[in-house]
């Protein structure tokens, strides 16, 4: 009886292994031989081809082509079996050239490494409309990193997130991305588009700090030169999420406010202070530009900021001293015109005379806090006291 019982399993495992063989075999593709194929395999990454195979395709061989789609997807998606699924995709493409096909074509080439063949499907892809386009730019910038191409890599990485790609997970997993980690615009990204990270923002704020040149105390900018701006002077827009307003036109497209720096200082318990300028670019003439002081904390947190001068208007202008204490002084001055600039312009206009205000005093302490208070002093004082 025990034997009959043997028997009996090893009857059951073999229907059972015949069972799962079946239902294996049953996600085979049964090509329909009354449905031909529209392209050659040779032909698939040919435009004009495409083009023309794209206006003449019937619903059969669409219908066809998808069969071979959908399984190819489960071979690269499901199964990573990028290998076999290639085969596939050419398959579909050979009945209907579809521009899903192409997108996932190239991920399938990417995944093998085959930087030539991804480079041709993403660009069909492309071509023909695949509809979103910021996924197309990631899978040039991983195209780019196979190549180990730095500068394309994150070009087309920020290119990307520019478009729409906000799948931070998906850049952070990437292997192929590894060799761009350390850089700093690769940093900046990270820290400007998804700036939960702190340690990520903390390290690109003690490379934009050490950037920065130091100011020697006392520091002064006459009314002379308060509208003045050196262009060698910007302040990268990797930078831009430490700058109040700053970040906000990182992925414009449009010229708005332009930014530099003027020096930092070194407070103690590492907060700094930075003094920086910004000018409104588009402006027909005398463009407005104001200079302010913004303290950070160690990590570049933002603790406080205040402007402390400016070319505010062809009327009103304002001058700093920073002292060896710290302390800001600023006095604005009033012009008066012989004619109105705004309604006569500068042409054959002067300036006849300016009034002085009283001069303002705020203090940088020891943890970057901005202390503010007003003082009866004129500007001839306060250069008295640090000459």
């Amino acid at each position: 009886m025990k034997y009959i019982y043997m028997f009996s399993a090893i009857c059951l495992i073999s229907v059972l292994t015949f069972c799962a063989g079946e239902k294996e075999t049953k996600k085979e593709i049964v090509s329909n031989p009354l449905v031909s194929k529209c392209l050659s395999e040779n032909a698939i990454f040919n435009e004009d081809s495409v083009k023309y195979v794209k206006s003449i395709a019937s619903d059969l061989q669409k219908d066809e082509s998808k069969k071979y789609f959908l399984r190819a997807l489960d071979l690269l998606i499901n199964k990573q079996r990028a290998n076999e699924s290639v085969k596939l995709f050419h398959e579909s493409m050979m009945y209907f050239p579809d521009d899903r096909s192409y997108y996932f074509l190239t991920q399938a080439y990417i995944s093998l490494k085959d930087v030539e063949n991804a480079s041709k499907a993403n660009d069909m892809a492309m071509r023909f409309g695949y509809d979103n386009y910021h996924e197309l730019v990631f899978n040039d910038a991983l195209i780019s990193a196979l190549k180990f191409d730095t500068a394309n890599c994150l070009d087309q990485l920020n290119e990307a997130v520019y478009m729409g790609f906000l799948n931070k997970d998906k850049i952070v997993n990437e292997k192929n991305f590894d060799f761009i980690r350390d850089d700093e615009r690769y940093i900046s990204l990270m820290v400007n588009t998804f700036n939960d990270d702190e340690k990520l923002k903390s390290l690109l704020f003690k490379r934009f700090i050490n950037s920065l040149p130091e100011l020697n105390l006392p520091y002064s900018e006459s009314i002379d030169s308060v509208k003045n701006h050196n262009y060698n002077f910007y302040i990268n827009y990797d930078f831009a999420s430490f700058i109040p307003g700053m970040e906000d036109g990182r992925f414009s497209r449009d010229v708005t406010n332009e930014y530099m720096y003027v020096g930092k200082l070194n407070l103690e318990n590492h907060s700094y202070a930075l003094i920086y300028k910004t000018f409104f670019a588009i402006a027909d003439t005398l463009n407005p530009l104001k200079t302010y002081v913004i303290t950070y904390d160690s990590l570049g947190t933002v603790i406080d900021n205040e402007m402390i001068g400016c070319f505010c208007s062809p009327t009103n202008s304002q001058a700093y001293i920073v002292n060896k204490d710290k302390t800001i002084e600023t006095t604005s001055y009033n012009y008066k015109w012989k004619n109105d600039p705004i309604e006569k312009g500068y042409a054959g206009n002067q300036i006849e005379s300016f009034e002085t205000e009283k001069a303002s005093v705020i203090q940088l302490d020891v943890s970057g806090k901005i202390n503010r208070e007003t003082v009866v002093k004129n500007i001839q004082s306060s250069s008295k006291k640090d000459g």
